[in-house]
């Protein structure tokens, strides 16, 4: 996915200055959500590999967090914001609007929410695209086309997992685990208009007790089967 066209995509979006074309569903969208602790990152990749090594159309692209930070930069908007999104919550339409009549010029959390969610759609649109986190179940349509993930684990398999790769005790872990589960899960539900349900997802893998391998193997049949 081209960061240049994301980036004039919110410019119009922005100043509208331009009118944006009506775009066309070009393929399938993969959305996959985890929980704190689950690497998603290396599934993909490999799955993209894999993928891309056989397709002879529209080749595969994974969407991470540097492409809105991108379009945050080319916006003259602090790029930290769209990572942080999760941590922000809905101050609503009334402060949205109070915001809108600030001497500063800086968009209101309500536009800047607004703008994330039609920059995920527009990604949407051009298809061949694994959209990691960010909301993706609740945004992205839910059709035969697209393809939800959620990738999860114990409490404990992720608490270990974590402790020992930050090298913080247990305690401060949870507490980190918590907070970030809470922050993902009210940001899923911000989109969404309700809490997410694991009827929303198409298929739910443990990475604690299933490898990468097995994983992928089994997303690479799937995504194959649909495209047929």
């Amino acid at each position: 996915m081209n960061s240049n066209y994301l980036s004039k995509y919110l410019d119009v979006r922005f100043n509208k200055e331009i009118d944006h074309p009506k775009l066309e569903n070009k393929g399938m969208v993969i959305t996959i959500s985890r929980d704190t602790g689950c690497d998603g990152v290396p599934i993909i990749k490999e799955v993209i590999k894999q993928l891309n090594s056989k397709s002879k159309t529209q080749p595969w692209h994974f969407v991470s967090k540097e492409i809105f930070e991108k379009s945050a930069k080319d916006l003259h908007i602090n790029p930290e914001i769209f990572d942080k999104l999760e941590d922000v919550k809905d101050k609503g339409f009334i402060d949205a609007i109070i915001e809108s009549f600030s001497k500063e010029n800086y968009p209101s959390d309500f536009k800047i929410k607004k703008t994330y969610k039609e920059v995920i759609q527009t990604i949407e649109k051009q298809g061949g695209v694994i959209i990691l986190g960010r909301a993706g179940v609740a945004i992205v349509k839910h059709s035969k086309r697209n393809l939800h993930i959620k990738l999860t684990a114990s409490t404990d398999w992720r608490l270990d997992k974590l402790a020992k790769e930050h090298g913080t005790s247990k305690a401060k872990t949870l507490k980190h685990l918590t907070l970030s589960d809470q922050n993902r899960s009210n940001f899923r539900k911000y989109y969404m208009g309700r809490a997410i349900k694991p009827s929303d997802y198409d298929i739910i893998f443990n990475v604690g007790t299933l490898t990468k391998k097995e994983i992928c193997s089994a997303l690479v049949s799937m995504i194959e089967e649909k495209a047929e």
